[in-house]
């Protein structure tokens, strides 16, 4: 039950976080906001563990990048389609993960989310529009990114200082993703508002969520962590419909269903 609202938390405070990010979207591309959610969050982290000595500096690298893709991809991916779908399609990743084992509960699961993605797509968004189309495909991409992110980190988090491990994978994501937005947002000159906005928004949906999930990840395997995260399309939904008043289309709300029920058959096989 412990690491169960520890979930919810990180849930809310991640898509209320970008829910606020999309905001911004009309200053700055979601390459550039996704980018400084990281380097805000990353600048927090140092600040507050001070991992300099930190032994596994290569492991949290590889754990940054997968970090700092599946941001920047999901921020690419809500600035062209709607927060609740993104998160459903980006939940194809973690539910494949937990369905690892080969079981006719995993199978069932697995049609499930692959209903579920084919309603939310060819039925729920217009893929005719180019601009759909991309996000549709960054946010697929950033659920691989989510599924690397999920095995990584909880390799992070066996270690005693993951907290630690989790300030230096920011660090370096921030380091390694900033010549693809820095140009960006130099050109900008964004305002004093847009910065303070984001420095909020990196609190809310990097920081806040991803220590938490260096906490239940040192308690919970991978794939049970990916079955933690079950109440994410449906919280991410009534978010997005709260805070920007964005409603399913009959397409998109079928297949958000069929997604959240695949989650709960493969959290009911590990029960």
């Amino acid at each position: 039950m412990k690491n169960v609202s520890a979930m919810l938390l990180s849930g809310l405070s991640q898509y209320v976080g970008a829910s606020i990010a999309i905001g911004l979207f009309v200053t700055a591309s979601g390459l550039a906001v996704g980018w400084g959610r990281i380097f805000f969050a990353a600048l927090f982290l140092l600040a507050w563990r001070r991992p300099w000595t930190y032994p596994h500096k290569l492991r949290a690298l590889a754990f940054g990048l997968a970090l700092g893709g599946m941001n920047i991809l999901f921020y690419l991916a809500i600035a062209r389609i709607p927060l609740g779908t993104a998160v459903a399609l980006e939940f194809l990743g973690p539910v494949l993960l937990a369905s690892a084992a080969r079981t006719r509960r995993s199978t069932i699961a697995v049609v499930l989310v692959a209903t579920g993605v084919f309603l939310i797509s060819w039925v729920g968004l217009d893929l005719s529009d180019p601009d759909v189309a991309l996000g549709f495909v960054f946010a697929l991409v950033a659920g691989l990114c989510w599924v690397a992110y999920m095995l990584l980190g909880s390799r992070v988090a066996g270690s005693a200082n993951g907290i630690d491990g989790l300030a230096v994978a920011m660090a370096g994501a921030a380091i390694v993703f900033s010549p693809l937005a820095l140009p960006e947002l130099v050109g900008i000159r964004p305002t004093l508002s847009f910065w303070l906005t984001l420095v909020f928004v990196a609190l809310l949906s990097s920081a806040v969520p991803y220590v938490i999930d260096q906490v239940v990840l040192r308690d919970v395997p991978a794939t049970t962590f990916a079955i933690l995260n079950s109440i994410l399309p449906a919280m991410s939904t009534v978010v997005g419909f709260v805070m920007l008043r964005q409603l399913p289309s009959s397409g998109e709300l079928l297949g958000l269903v069929l997604i959240s029920l695949a989650v709960f058959i493969a959290s009911y096989r590990k029960a």
